[in-house]
């Protein structure tokens, strides 16, 4: 009798730690995942910073023949923009998809996190061209000494403050997810938190995406060669 109480003590003692172990590691697998995104997001900043933020400089003293050709001034930035964006999108959704497949992080980190990437994405890349707009420097004759410039480091600047914001705005959902799947629940964010804290990222990643472009493409209006 006394052994077999030892037994079960001991199976249910192992079961109890088995248990433990599994939502340790549930956790930490979509933390990981979720912030991630704000890794991924670095990267893809720094290769915008590289090869996108020169993109208006590297026109230097050409600018003048594209300012007085029959081209006009949001075809030049759209083109400019979709040649940075799609190469920048090519990078970064493998950075988080591939992560959380091989993670096994649940379907919803899953999604948020790829979607998430892909607004991130087109709001970098306007961050950088628009501000290679704002601080161009027609001067110079290298291109590795543009990203290091004022307006390289305000661009990153911008960029981290963007990300640090999405992060913020979307760990309310994400929070409330995994505090569901602790509790036993499936999983299921109600859905307040989850159209506020995706609606204020949506919201920056538009302001993120249309201001530095519209600021961009009046100042390049309003430069006289």
């Amino acid at each position: 009798m006394v052994g077999q109480s030892a037994d079960g003590w001991v199976k249910a003692r192992s079961d109890l730690l088995r248990g433990a172990l599994q939502c340790n590691a549930f956790l930490l697998i979509n933390v990981a995942s979720f912030l991630n995104l704000g890794l991924a997001g670095f990267v893809v900043a720094a290769i915008a910073a590289r090869f996108v933020f020169p993109a208006m400089s590297i026109e230097g003293h050409m600018m003048w023949l594209l300012r007085s050709s029959p081209l006009d001034v949001r075809a030049l930035f759209w083109s400019k923009y979709w040649v940075g964006t799609v190469p920048l999108l090519v990078v970064a959704l493998p950075l988080i998809v591939v992560t959380n497949i091989v993670l096994e992080a649940s379907p919803f980190i899953l999604t948020l996190t790829t979607i998430t990437m892909i607004g991130i994405t087109f709001a970098l890349t306007s961050l950088a061209l628009g501000l290679s707009a704002l601080y161009p420097n027609y001067e110079t004759e290298k291109v590795a000494e543009i990203p290091t410039s004022f307006g390289g480091l305000l661009f990153m600047m911008s960029a981290v403050m963007y990300l640090a914001g999405v992060i913020v705005l979307e760990a309310w959902p994400v929070y409330l997810f995994l505090q569901s799947c602790f509790q036993g629940g499936s999983g299921q964010v109600s859905s307040i938190p989850l159209v506020l804290g995706v609606s204020g990222a949506l919201l920056l990643t538009i302001l993120a995406t249309w201001l530095p472009l519209r600021a961009g493409m009046r100042k390049v209006r309003s430069i006289d060669f």
